[in-house]
């Protein structure tokens, strides 16, 4: 995406420039959205609802503005890099701020990974080429691109999400008035039952996220305060018409045991309705959103941990900024790194569930930082929250039952990347203490200050922990 050095006084730590109209915010949250979900995720709810899935995404789009509503307010409070990482730290304090970070940023390094594979998986069926040097090919050509030319992202992110679901849109739109003539033979509604619609709304939810790539980027958005909330908001509802569109023309075209069985429904509805010319065109619909996603993913992990890095909360070198290009080319290189790492794992169900998992997860804290804003008062944001008391606890509601739907590998996966964190985030303070245990012990008693220092070890433990104790400062006090 575009960003740039702002003009600052000497010694104020690194910001960006707000360089990001409407269009771009939209185009970077509907690709965050769409990926590799659109083309997964569909026939999953299908399996468990049959043609109720139309309603379940419906359901599921309910469920989504429930969150994306207080998040488009905390937006609109706290537009910084980051976006609710910033918003958390700014309410909450610093400890709860990264656990927030720390989730955010795991939750899109792991969905990156069925992203990048699905990727590779439909650039092989147009082209032959394996998938796992395509996945990695397409990791190394975003990061390349948003380290030499930010602008260029920014524009090549607008054009293929746009060609990518003017593609979805064409299948839907052709494939619609079949699914008209076959509405009596889509019965029944509810195959399995009232459950069956219910189970189908996790997956259906989880398929609508990525409204909150645009807070993401809060800081290098002209206008936040207003542009945030109707990006998010726009996000969210051209997602729900897509993906609704898109179902109703694939229940058309084959039935929905078919669909849920398939590994590429939407393909083989394209097949089937359109014949080799429809296949290829959601094929490379796929392959633009995937591609466009896995840039998401890239921009999203790259702020957060500039923005972690400019707190102090990781290394501060995560927070340098090219002087010619305005990228944060280190924050930029680390997440490309761990994008790759999870698709050499090659487990898209595990990346999908831990993933899923700590997304919703990292909705929480925002949301309790909103309650607590709101009650310390201030000056009244341009976009609030309606019926806060009723949308607020749904919102919570929401959160703890999707996380209950996450499944056991869902929950170790997280969990997993969770204490990873912590033992980051411990790292400083524990390495201080063995330091200054190290120290005494290196001192015998009654020896002289003199002969403590003479030796090599005394001054170079003293030094460590004069940085440590300057890490738990700054910690402290921001």
């Amino acid at each position: 995406m575009n960003l740039q050095l702002s003009s600052r006084p000497r010694g104020q730590p690194p910001s960006l420039r707000r360089t990001l109209g409407l269009r771009q915010a939209v185009a970077l949250g509907v690709s965050g959205t769409l990926g590799g979900g659109i083309f997964v995720l569909v026939g999953s709810a299908v399996g468990h609802a049959g043609p109720a899935a139309l309603l379940a995404f419906l359901v599921a789009f309910g469920v989504a503005l429930c969150i994306a509503l207080p998040y488009a307010e905390l937006a609109s409070r706290f537009p910084g890099a980051g976006g609710a990482y910033a918003a958390t730290r700014a309410a909450l304090g610093p400890r709860l701020g990264f656990f927030n970070g720390w989730t955010y940023l795991g939750a899109w390094v792991f969905a990156s990974g069925f992203v990048t594979l699905g990727f590779g998986g439909y650039l092989r069926a147009l082209t032959g080429l394996p998938s796992m040097p395509s996945a990695l090919g397409l990791i190394a050509l975003v990061t390349l691109v948003n380290l030499c030319n930010p602008r260029l992202a920014t524009r090549i992110q607008v054009l293929a999400i746009g060609l990518g679901a003017s593609a979805l849109l064409g299948f839907a739109l052709l494939g619609a008035p079949s699914a008209v003539a076959h509405l009596p033979d889509l019965g029944p509604l509810f195959p399995n039952g009232p459950g069956g619609l219910l189970m189908a709304v996790p997956p259906a939810f989880l398929a609508l996220n990525g409204f909150d790539t645009v807070a993401a980027a809060g800081e290098e958005v002209v206008r936040p305060e207003r542009t945030l909330p109707r990006a998010i908001l726009l996000t969210l509802i051209i997602a729900v018409c897509l993906y609704a569109l898109v179902t109703f023309a694939a229940l058309g075209a084959l039935p929905w045991q078919i669909l849920s069985a398939s590994p590429v429904p939407l393909a083989d509805a394209a097949a089937a309705e359109l014949g080799p010319i429809g296949a290829n065109l959601v094929a490379v619909a796929a392959v633009l959103t995937t591609a466009t996603t896995a840039n998401a993913a890239l921009v999203v992990g790259s702020r957060v941990l500039f923005a972690m890095g400019r707190d102090g909360a990781l290394p501060r070198s995560l927070a340098r900024i090219h002087p010619k290009t305005g990228s944060p080319w280190l924050a930029l290189l680390v997440t490309a790194a761990s994008l790759a790492a999870v698709a050499v794992g090659g487990s898209i169900a595990l990346a999908a569930a831990a993933g899923g998992f700590l997304y919703v997860l990292h909705y929480l804290l925002p949301i309790a930082a909103l309650i607590r804003m709101r009650r310390r008062g201030g000056p009244r944001p341009i976009f609030v929250t309606p019926a806060p008391r009723v949308v607020l606890p749904l919102a919570v509601g929401a959160c703890v039952l999707m996380l209950g739907a996450s499944g056991g590998g869902g929950v170790l996966g997280g969990a997993g990347w969770l204490v990873a964190g912590l033992a980051i985030y411990a790292a400083p303070s524990v390495a201080a203490r063995l330091y200054r245990v190290s120290a005494s012990i290196s001192t015998p008693p009654g020896a002289s200050a003199t002969a403590a220092s003479s030796g090599s070890l005394a001054p170079r433990i003293a030094q460590y922990n004069l940085i440590f104790q300057s890490i738990r400062a700054r910690r402290s006090t921001r």
